[in-house]
């Protein structure tokens, strides 16, 4: 009976130190890498990209070391279904949609885009902005509330600087109030609501006396900028406001993440620049590492006082 008993517990050690050995064996690899969808939410045709885009992505791909293949769709939920189902591995995004990425996918801030703003009057670097409601030089209204049932130009519904912010600045006044299960709106205080299809549509329409108020954001072009802020007065303000993202895959590796927010980071040198203001923004600086917290809080505070959805 002794006899097996040994016999047994050798078998049993046998096993054991077979399963240690073979266990590496066993275990089924990750697979790698084998190329990095690279997603730019379309800010002009996207044939019009096509070439700045390609750029884009054989810099990536020399940085990184693992080919890297540009999608551009027709609009933004491309970039965020493709996060979604992981066919897109890491994207630029403008603030309003990244923060839906990061809502509706498993991903990541990995960067925030710095750009050459107007804060109150001065030039500067930053990863916000703040946007301001103008009225002409010699209008009779100091004040937001004395403009209630007048006559406004926002420039565009899907605007986190010239709609969501502004309109959130008149929940945060006490101006109007959020429904519940129901979005604000514009008419909830103003008699007439245009959207005017740009920034510089609307200080247009307020120069020709056809709106009484109207918004300017801080990352318009300077020249409008100073244009508009010289012939007109602030009488209110709103932010901060997030600048564009870059947002990776929680699930890409770590060294892949790095070395990629690596690359993103090198666009800033002088000689790079030019092609992310081509395929970005024309105030492109460079881009800082954030957390989502700090730098889509506000905006998800904007959205959770309006109700507004990005469509």
């Amino acid at each position: 009976m002794k006899k097996i008993h040994l016999i047994a517990t050798a078998i049993t050690a046998t096993v054991v130190v077979l399963a240690l050995l073979l266990a590496p064996f066993l275990i089924t690899p990750k697979p790698s890498l084998s190329k990095i969808i690279l997603a730019i939410q379309p800010t002009q045709s996207p044939l019009d990209m096509r070439n700045s885009a390609e750029e884009l992505a054989s810099f990536i791909e020399q940085k990184v070391g693992v080919p890297v293949e540009v999608y551009i769709p027709t609009d933004y939920t491309g970039v965020i279904e493709g996060l979604r189902y992981g066919n897109v591995h890491v994207a630029l995004m403008g603030s309003w949609p990244a923060y839906l990425a990061l809502k509706r996918a498993n991903v990541e801030l990995l960067l925030a885009e710095v750009r050459t703003v107007a804060v109150d009057g001065e030039r500067v670097n930053a990863t916000y902005y703040y946007s301001y409601w103008i009225v002409p030089m010699d209008s009779p209204y100091s004040s937001l509330e004395e403009l209630r049932g007048k006559r406004v130009c926002f420039p565009s519904q899907v605007s986190s600087s010239g709609y969501l912010a502004p309109m959130a600045r008149l929940v945060e006044l006490g101006l109007i109030a959020k429904r519940p299960g129901e979005p604000v709106s514009g008419r909830d205080f103003f008699g007439e609501v245009v959207f005017g299809g740009g920034y510089g549509q609307c200080w247009e329409a307020l120069r020709a006396g056809q709106v009484d108020v109207t918004v300017l954001a801080g990352d318009v072009s300077y020249e409008l900028y100073i244009k508009a802020m010289n012939s007109s007065k602030v009488i209110e303000k709103q932010g901060p406001l997030p600048s564009h993202a870059v947002v990776v895959s929680s699930d890409l590796p770590e060294d892949i993440k790095q070395r990629l927010r690596e690359a993103f980071m090198d666009l800033a040198q002088p000689q790079h620049r030019g092609l992310m203001k081509r395929l970005v923004s024309a105030l492109f600086i460079g881009f800082e590492a954030r957390t989502a917290e700090e730098h889509l809080g506000p905006l998800e505070r904007f959205i959770e006082l309006t109700g507004l959805q990005y469509s």
